[in-house]
């Protein structure tokens, strides 16, 4: 059973914009990504900012809750599309009270913008 569902699109320039300055990463970029993600995408290139923002973004409008930040959700990559995720103890006691077992993630990057979608699953109640 689906719990909540999130979508983010994102216009390539216009987050290079924002998050790059003179080629270099904005304070901003230090604000919503941990050590470890801002480490992980730098072996990837700006692209991996652009989708790790876009995953959190969906990641939260899935969750709907005010209680966690960008700082409780990690995206990891390996590969071109390939990634882990990552949740804090905090969403990890979320989930266990939601009784959300699973996320699901997907990645589709374009010529001119970054989608992801995320659902998060819930323990069927007839279980």
């Amino acid at each position: 059973m689906i719990f909540g569902c999130g979508i983010d699109i994102e216009e390539i320039d216009r987050f290079d914009k924002h998050y790059f300055e003179k080629g270099r990463l904005s304070d901003l970029v230090y604000d919503l990504f941990t050590s470890k993600e801002i480490e992980n995408f730098s072996v990837f290139g700006k692209e991996a900012f652009l989708k790790g923002f876009c995953f959190k973004e969906a990641f939260y409008k899935a969750l709907n809750n005010t209680e966690v930040d960008f700082m409780d959700v990690e995206i990891i990559f390996n590969g071109q599309n390939g990634f882990k995720i990552y949740t804090s103890k905090k969403i990890d006691n979320i989930f266990s009270d939601l009784k959300i077992t699973d996320i699901k993630a997907d990645i589709k990057l374009k010529e001119n913008y970054a989608v992801f979608k995320v659902l998060l699953i819930k323990q069927n109640n007839d279980d």
